[in-house]
């Protein structure tokens, strides 16, 4: 037996809250107008500067913090640790009331040491395995929900991490995967909320 329908809450969250993240993206890209006022007048008026600068109506526009140079969003990467950690911890809440554990402080213990394993794994992509800030957080979302699909035993999971894996981590590992991926997730968990028997693997 399956363990019910209680997973499209986690599936819904992390596409929720994706969309969030890439309207936080969205915002904070600043106009190419204001790059380049920013620019202009921060930099001395030196005769190397002066050549700089005439850079910028081909489009070169010249920041200390490649983060915020026009056309560019926050830093992906702490962008998603912020999103995972805000949806493991809320799913951690839903099972908590949902399933009520019999042993509170495993389930507590296993909470924060799923809260501590994503930025050590984000470490270990970045480090060991140089992976860019817009693929890890993608691949840790992956993991999370095959670790989901295990646990619930459900097939329907299972389809929906390879599908967000091949959209957002194959196909498109930026913006536009992100928003694609929380489209797969978010008819995910309405397909689940449709069901009236809960799918399971045999």
């Amino acid at each position: 037996m399956g363990r019910g329908q209680r997973f499209w809450f986690p599936l819904a969250l992390l596409g929720l809250a994706q969309i969030g993240m890439a309207a936080v993206q969205l915002l904070a890209r600043r106009s190419p107008a204001e790059g380049q006022f920013v620019n202009i007048v921060s930099l001395p008026m030196s005769q190397e500067n002066l050549h700089a600068t005439a850079d910028i109506g081909r489009g070169q526009f010249l920041t200390p913090d490649p983060f915020y140079a026009p056309g560019a969003g926050l830093p992906t990467g702490p962008v998603w640790l912020v999103t995972l950690g805000v949806v493991l911890l809320g799913t951690a809440i839903w099972y908590a009331v949902a399933a009520r554990p019999v042993r509170t402080g495993w389930f507590v213990l296993g909470t924060a040491g799923a809260l501590v394993a994503v930025p050590l794994l984000d470490l270990v992509g970045s480090w060991q395995f140089r992976l860019g800030d817009g693929l890890r957080g993608p691949l840790l979302a992956t993991l999370g929900l095959l670790v989901l699909a295990a646990y619930e035993r459900s097939k329907l999971v299972l389809l929906t991490a390879a599908g967000f894996a091949v959209i957002a981590v194959v196909l498109s590992a930026d913006l536009v995967g992100v928003l694609l991926s929380a489209v797969v997730l978010l008819a995910a968990a309405f397909a689940v909320l449709l069901r009236r028997a809960p799918d399971t693997l045999r």
